[in-house]
């Protein structure tokens, strides 16, 4: 969403740049210069999809700007944040005048307007409301009995809290303390759900099948939450999201054979505003992988990095990715979780999100005329995946999938990745071995 005239400006530029580059995109030529069809594919609708975002974007800001003010229609606790931007649009007023208005700092409503005020409480958006000249009516949360209860489905009792505050969820000092009683256990885990209960996960999750029980629905919507959370954290590092072209995307897998390759895939995916967050998965669940959105406009990816071999990372990475190049409507307004990703997909985004990973790593066509698939020779697969610059896990965990996961165990790099991302900083040692 376009806040200020200055952000209309820089998105005006952009789709100006967009339009050229669709203008200009030929599938045909990708693909005689070497490009996979699928990922030549998936480029063109990723720019499609992007001119698009941006033009409903500027035409929401024009008409806004030029609408009179009108009252705030808030239908949950979620969209109030976006009401409150709307509603300074509609007055022409800029964040440094409603900052005057409210008796705070610019900067101050520029952070709020960022996260849609997410990280404010209810009095603070009360104010906000008042300046504009606006009484606010949210909605309203819960108690019960069985622990506080919001509407997703689950309660308090249903969180896994001893695996929540073994990986340091709810700060250093309770994770060290040595005993947390009944009351502060619950006290520390209403905090977490009265937060979570506000955000766009709560909506999906009211829309969850009730044959998901209570406990595994909780311990999914508290790892997306969580992985939301630490995004939110390092958001204001990263540039606005800009789809990866297919040079980049065909290239990309041949990081694995790159003993820093980890870090310039993440460099990349960073210079395209797309976060990643590695977050051990709960118990309860199986979760790979999750593509979500961070206020609508920016892509988190989550990795549980449940499976340690290489293989499994780069898959996952670009399972994740295929999702926000090709399914990024769906990401913004459900979220997509994976689980035991790189299994027997079902639904149609899946499968497209699993051949988008596979040509990205090796195209099928390549794959299927390869006799390596029937190769039982390690050297075989070190030498096949060294012509193509990969790593031989990569090779090897595509035999094993066709074939049952039974082979080809010495080649899958245990161990490598944690070490890459523990040398990075982007995963604790302590969590990872408590965690294995």
């Amino acid at each position: 969403m376009i806040k200020n005239d200055k952000e209309y400006a820089v998105a005006k530029a952009e789709l100006g740049r967009f339009q050229s580059v669709l203008d200009e995109f030929d599938i045909m030529t990708e693909i005689t210069t070497g490009v996979d069809p699928v990922i030549a594919k998936a480029q063109r609708e990723s720019f499609s999809r992007k001119v698009s975002e941006l033009s409903e974007e500027i035409s929401q800001y024009e008409l806004l700007k030029g609408t009179m003010p009108r009252d705030i229609s808030v239908s949950h606790i979620d969209r109030i944040g976006h009401a409150l931007v709307e509603a300074r649009i509609s007055q022409n007023l800029t964040q440094k005048a409603l900052a005057t208005r409210a008796g705070l700092k610019e900067q101050q409503i520029q952070r709020y307007e960022k996260e849609f005020y997410s990280s404010a409480n209810l009095r603070r958006l009360s104010l906000i409301a008042a300046a504009m000249g606006f009484v606010l009516d949210g909605a309203s949360l819960r108690k019960s009995g069985q622990g506080f209860s919001s509407d997703v489905g689950f309660s308090t009792r249903d969180l896994p809290f001893l695996e929540m505050r073994r990986a340091g969820w709810f700060g250093p000092d309770l994770k060290a303390a040595h005993r947390v009683d009944d009351a502060q256990r619950e006290a520390v885990l209403a905090k977490f759900l009265r937060e979570a209960s506000g955000t766009s996960l709560a909506a999906l999750h009211r829309k969850t099948t009730a044959s998901v029980s209570p406990p595994r629905r909780a311990a999914l919507f508290a790892w997306q939450f969580r992985v939301l959370e630490r995004a939110k954290e390092v958001v204001e590092l990263y540039p606005r999201f800009s789809p990866l072209d297919s040079n980049t995307i065909s290239n990309f897998a041949q990081l694995s054979a790159s003993e820093d390759g980890v870090e310039k895939a993440l460099h990349i995916l960073s210079r395209h505003g797309i976060i990643v967050v590695f977050e051990p998965h709960l118990e309860k669940t199986r979760i790979d992988g999750a593509a979500l959105s961070l206020n609508r406009n920016t892509p988190v990816i989550g990795m549980s990095l449940r499976f340690d071999r290489v293989d499994n990372f780069w898959f996952v990475l670009l399972h994740e990715l295929g999702h926000i190049m090709r399914h990024w409507d769906h990401v913004v307004s459900k979220g997509i979780i994976d689980e035991d990703a790189g299994g027997e997909a079902m639904e149609l985004i899946e499968r497209e999100a699993d051949e988008f990973a596979e040509n990205a790593i090796l195209p099928v066509a390549m794959w299927k005329n390869s006799m390596v698939r029937f190769s039982k020779d390690p050297d075989q697969v070190i030498k096949f995946a060294a012509r193509h610059n990969l790593h031989p896990a990569l090779i090897a965990g595509r035999i094993r999938r066709e074939r049952g996961y039974k082979e080809f165990h010495d080649l899958l790099g245990k161990g490598e990745i944690p070490k890459q991302l523990m040398q990075l900083g982007l995963l604790s040692e302590t969590i990872w071995t408590s965690r294995k």
